[in-house]
């Protein structure tokens, strides 16, 4: 769903020094300090008495605060930030690992039932399509280009699954999986994007599982948040937004150990953002070079789904594009099940091939 909302901005009081150093241009932000990965930054916690839930928007962009949802017109969109931002009571420090794990573009396949010559999109009056890598729903704004009807920002939350392997299965390592929310890619050749992957290996007599919080702006690989653990069942907020075409945040949230993580991100060198599309996805990254084998996740609901413009136009998942996963033998193995407007449940067909 999708309507025209009033502007995000909030007048700054002047009059207060908390206000008077926040900064009026959102595309640069002189609190930001280093990280231990080049060219990634964070925002250290904000002064005990600062309270985000009253404070301007210019004083969220200056301590590290994701954008908010329009509390008049989108009254679920903001009681979910509200609750992130309520749970946000330890700001960590980033601990960064760059990976050679990679969350790309969608790959459109075909519809696996569709005739020789049907296209690899399905037709709008099923509004479901197919890939070799991702599964859950994408909205489109129609941007060419980036500007005003752009993707702003996106939000989720979603629950870390049991990592396993296919029923039976034990293939010698590792299988893969990676539950996030993100802005392009559908369309468009690169991905800003957020949330946590959860692997499985088997080798003989040997089982493990892997839980890691990432971030990624697709050319570049993911890169581990480590000093956010995230573990099975776990409740993760994650929000992604950009404050130029180029400058990308991701600021993520465990409610279960009610800690918060924010970092700053820059664009791949020669790729820029579009934001022609928003998307919550369960996705089989690719890894070696190749599509990896999809952990066998079983199930992992996404609720408080939604997206906001450039020009403050609100997205949910009421209309947005189903996708659903086939495996290498052109069968679906990971596909969602729509519950409403703004949350479904993403299911795994057991097969993880």
């Amino acid at each position: 769903m999708k309507s025209m909302t009033a502007s995000l901005t909030v007048l700054l009081a002047l009059s207060t020094p908390l206000a008077s150093l926040a900064q009026t241009n959102r595309n640069m932000n002189p609190n930001e300090s280093p990280t231990n990965l080049p060219g990634a930054t964070t925002i250290a916690a904000p002064p005990a008495d600062f309270d985000p839930l009253t404070a301007s928007d210019q004083d969220l962009q200056y301590y590290g605060f994701p954008p908010r949802p329009n509390q008049a017109t989108d009254t679920k969109a903001y009681a979910s930030w509200v609750k992130a931002m309520k749970a946000s009571k330890t700001r960590v420090v980033p601990v960064l690992e760059q990976t050679s794990i990679f969350h790309g573009p969608a790959q459109l396949v075909k519809n696996p039932t569709a005739g020789e010559n049907e296209s690899a999109v399905s037709s709008s009056s099923s509004n479901t399509s197919y890939t070799s890598n991702w599964s859950g729903y994408v909205d489109q704004s129609g941007a060419t280009r980036y500007g005003s009807s752009s993707f702003y920002f996106t939000v989720n939350e979603m629950v870390v699954p049991v990592a396993e392997q296919a029923y039976g299965a034990c293939t010698g390592g590792w299988d893969y999986g990676s539950a996030w929310n993100g802005i392009d890619g559908w369309g468009s050749g690169d991905v800003l994007q957020a949330g946590f992957e959860f692997d499985a290996y088997c080798s003989i007599f040997t089982k493990a599982s892997y839980y890691s919080a990432w971030y990624e702006w697709y050319p570049y690989g993911e890169v581990r948040i480590s000093s956010l653990p995230v573990s099975p069942g776990d409740d993760i907020f994650v929000e992604v937004w950009h404050t130029s075409s180029t400058q990308g945040y991701a600021y993520l949230v465990n409610y279960n150990t009610d800690k918060a993580v924010e970092v700053g991100f820059t664009a791949p060198s020669g790729h820029a953002l579009i934001g022609n599309s928003a998307e919550w996805v369960v996705e089989r990254p690719t890894v070696g070079g190749s599509l990896a084998t999809l952990t066998n996740y079983i199930a992992d609901p996404f609720w408080n789904a939604y997206a906001y413009t450039e020009s403050s136009v609100f997205y949910d998942t009421n209309g947005a594009n189903a996708v659903i996963m086939l495996d290498n033998s052109n069968k679906p193995i990971s596909y969602p099940t729509w519950f409403g407007s703004e949350s479904f449940l993403m299911q795994n067909e057991g097969s993880s091939r």
